[in-house]
């Protein structure tokens, strides 16, 4: 079994442990309201990044995918590991996160430079943090990236 696949795989078990400990707000909007939401908005792009992939909500990670979208970090192994760099980089990493990069920064050594440059970006970018991203969700995404500096 190839490296990407057994980092996937923990990945994959992981999410039914984590979810013990996680206890997120109850997230407000249905699929079909993130359709219906403005063309361009974070929102509407949440909806097409999980559609594109033949995705629905996975249960208390809808901030997690939201992210993923604000950012433009796909859902590899590697493009998962670089949204937890960049989240690391700018403080607004998990533990499980941080856990999370530390093996893939064991198990890709090639990889450092690349995920050295994403945790840079995290920490030139505006903290996350404070951001409630469901007041952002009718936001144009573009904007969005702009006033965080998320480039």
């Amino acid at each position: 079994m190839n490296r990407h696949r057994v980092v996937a795989k923990l990945i994959q078990w992981s999410v039914p442990l984590l979810n013990i400990f996680r206890n997120p707000e109850e997230w407000p909007y249905s699929l079909e309201e993130l359709e219906r939401m403005d063309e361009g908005s974070l929102g509407n792009e949440l909806f097409w990044f999980l559609n594109s992939r033949s995705l629905g909500y996975l249960p208390k990670y809808e901030i997690h995918d939201c992210y993923h979208t604000l950012l433009g970090y796909g859902t590899t192994v590697t493009e998962e590991l670089k949204l937890q760099a960049f989240m690391w980089g700018n403080k607004n990493s998990t533990f499980a996160g941080r856990v999370l990069f530390i093996l893939g920064c064991i198990v890709f050594p090639a990889k450092h430079t690349l995920f050295k440059a994403v945790l840079s970006r995290g920490k030139r970018s505006v903290p996350l943090k404070p951001i409630n991203v469901t007041e952002i969700l009718s936001r144009k995404l573009t904007e969005l990236r702009k006033e965080l500096c998320i480039k």
